[in-house]
């Protein structure tokens, strides 16, 4: 019954913003084509550093869909950054929409594309009037500090599995492993005879990773394309760093690597990596400079 309620309010969202209502756009003094379909009266407006809890959707004017945010996450969060002049921008619509409204904007399709990318191909698929269709629900407008407790509430229970899963693991495969004082668990399999690494060592490895189930994350191997990094390098994985710290230049090492010293807590959107996953590494220490 629940779900039934959910998908039919989705459902009446976008019937009420669909471009075959009767109600008509007003307009801004700057441009922007608007009209609400939901008036949730709230007196709350984004800030910058808030973060926008948001459902949207766009078409072109054949109204074919070109972008759901629902395929790429049932809670979608957009960073809020107030526009530094009033114009009519996707960013203006969110900075007058208040916490609860459902709203659609008409939106230049080229403007639109070319302030995402100016080297975007979509571009000069559009006419030079050619507007998109936005409709727009602000579900919830959050404070970063509100954001980082609701995170914290969602992230506890994961590292709590992850936690139960790497003890696990290691039962089973390690029995005999023992973690390092940064909970690292590095097998030797391979001892190398080659050049030791230090902090300001420069190295080449290839690798494979994958999840404690086995799934692959990434192999260099199928490339060919060693990873190289300097060992002192703060954006490289802490436990990358310190298993080549372990090894010799030929040598080969599995580190069992929990998310916090890897991918962390959060985990790592730009390579896909969910919250709170221990990561596997079979390491090869190909290059020591």
């Amino acid at each position: 019954m629940k779900h039934w309620i959910f998908y039919s309010l989705i459902i009446v969202f976008f019937a009420a913003c669909s471009s075959e209502t009767a109600t008509k756009y007003e307009s801004t003094e700057h441009g922007l084509e608007y009209k609400y379909c939901v008036n949730s009266n709230s007196d709350t407006l984004p800030q910058t550093g808030d973060k926008l809890l948001l459902k949207v959707r766009f078409f072109n004017e054949k109204d074919t869909l070109l972008w759901d945010s629902r395929e790429i996450s049932s809670r979608f969060i957009m960073d809020f950054i107030q526009p530094s002049k009033p114009g009519a921008t996707i960013n203006d619509a969110y900075a007058m929409m208040h916490e609860g409204d459902s709203m659609s904007f008409l939106i230049n399709a080229r403007q639109f594309y070319s302030a995402a990318d100016p080297q975007s191909p979509m571009i000069q698929k559009f006419r030079e009037d050619e507007k998109l269709r936005f409709q727009v629900k602000l579900e919830k407008i959050y404070s970063q500090k509100e954001f980082e407790e609701e995170a914290k509430q969602v992230i506890k229970p994961l590292c709590e599995e992850e936690n139960m899963l790497l003890v696990d693991y290691i039962e089973k495969q390690y029995p005999d492993a023992k973690p390092t004082k940064t909970g690292l668990y590095i097998i030797h399999t391979k001892k190398g005879n080659g050049i030791s690494v230090n902090d300001t060592a420069e190295v080449a490895i290839h690798y494979r990773a994958t999840y404690i189930n086995g799934e692959l994350i990434y192999t260099s191997y199928a490339k060919a394309d060693p990873l190289i990094f300097k060992v002192n390098d703060p954006f490289v994985w802490p436990c990358l760093a310190e298993v080549v710290k372990t090894m010799k230049k030929g040598g080969k090492a599995v580190c069992v690597s929990p998310s916090s010293m890897a991918a962390g807590e959060y985990g790592d959107k730009k390579l896909r990596i969910p919250p709170c996953k221990s990561i596997i590494f079979e390491v090869e220490l190909v290059v020591v400079k």
